[in-house]
């Protein structure tokens, strides 16, 4: 690598008495915060720097952050960025991947901003970088099962149709088995429908794309009596509070409840299963609560740190169903964050689970 030259001692003594002032503002601020001169030597950092990038203040005072933390992005990101700071004489906005002293490797969402002299001139600049890995790994989270749906999954739905399609103009059929092609064919529309939708969102980045006022409990009712069909011997309730109008991507919306409503029916009691349903509405904090609780196995505590994770099935789950592709929960996560809902759950061996749904009215 090569390695800047660093401001001199008695320089950077001078620079760092003038910046003083500026930089007492920074000292107690939680995110990383450096103030450099006009060329990114560093004349301040606050704590908060220490704990981003494991390097302590002494260390990197009168160097380039590029040669400590830095440096790591496409060089096409360093000349926009440099040319919006120096050319421009404006603030920049972008996200940045660093790397730890210790070789960790890490997110930030970096703020600069062109301190001019009285000539117009850049004489420092003020970089405040919050550490955003989380948000990049939610991000990575939701890819990975975007990529999935898009190429595992789109072209067998599309032949189950058309299988379905064929099947269901078989006139020798009771009324029973037209109505199970009719549930199976509804859901197979609404999967196709939600790979389009994901698909699209990925695109364009806006999960309020097709977006419009649904009544959430006539929702839930409709996935009840589906999956009732479906489970015969399990007692379901459901039991809300007026109306609960949500401005949403319907398929999406069907397809988080959908999937929490089925799992709850699958790995209830197996002799006396109930599924007891609740949508409450928070009315001063502007949230409705949705409650899904069963009354089976239960999931083991060293599984539940999992639960959402990617083809992860609980290690108990053969006692209830024995096949399964781990994606149900997955895909409830994935689409929750997307949305801004909230969903956590609670569960006891052998006493059952309850998935919860925190979900602000105005969708």
């Amino acid at each position: 690598m090569n390695v800047r030259k660093p401001l001199p001692e008695n320089k950077l003594i001078v620079r760092v008495r003038k910046i003083k002032p500026l930089a007492r503002g920074f000292a107690k601020l939680g995110d990383h915060v450096v103030i450099t001169d006009e060329n990114a030597c560093i004349l301040y950092a606050n704590k908060a720097m220490e704990r981003t990038t494991g390097f302590s203040v002494d260390e990197v005072m009168g160097k380039n952050p590029g040669d400590l933390w830095g440096g790591k992005m496409p060089n096409e990101f360093y000349t926009r960025m440099w040319n919006t700071i120096k050319v421009e004489k404006k603030p920049f906005v972008g996200e940045v991947r660093n790397v730890r002293k210790n070789g960790e490797e890490y997110w930030q969402e970096l703020h600069i901003s062109p301190i001019l002299d009285a000539r117009g001139e850049v004489k420092f600049l003020i970089g405040i970088e919050p550490n955003i890995t989380d948000r990049k790994e939610k991000e990575r989270f939701k890819d990975e099962f975007i990529s999935i749906v898009g190429h595992q999954l789109k072209s067998p739905l599309a032949a189950i149709r058309w299988i379905l399609d064929l099947l269901q103009k078989d006139r020798g059929l009771t009324v029973r088995q037209r109505q199970s092609l009719e549930d199976i064919y509804a859901s197979n529309l609404n999967l196709l429908d939600l790979v389009n939708d994901l698909l699209l969102v990925s695109r364009t980045g806006n999960v309020g794309t097709n977006r419009k006022t649904i009544d959430l409990a006539q929702v839930i009712r409709k996935i009840i009596a589906q999956i009732e069909r479906q489970h015969p011997t399990i007692s379901f309730s459901f039991s809300n509070e007026g109306t609960n109008p949500l401005y949403a991507n319907e398929v999406l919306v069907l397809q988080i409840f959908t999937n929490i409503i089925a799992n709850a029916a699958e790995y209830s009691d197996e002799n006396s299963g109930k599924v007891e349903v609740k949508l409450l509405k928070e009315k001063e904090h502007g949230f409705y609560i949705f409650t899904c609780k069963d009354n089976g196995i239960g999931i083991p505590p060293q599984d539940q740190e999992k639960i959402f994770s990617k083809a992860f099935r609980a290690s108990n789950t053969h006692q209830a169903k024995k096949s399964g592709t781990g994606l149900g929960l997955f895909i409830v996560k994935t689409i929750a964050d997307s949305l801004g809902w909230t969903v956590s759950f609670e569960s006891t061996i052998g006493n059952g689970t309850t998935f919860f749904l925190k979900i602000p009215t105005d969708g």
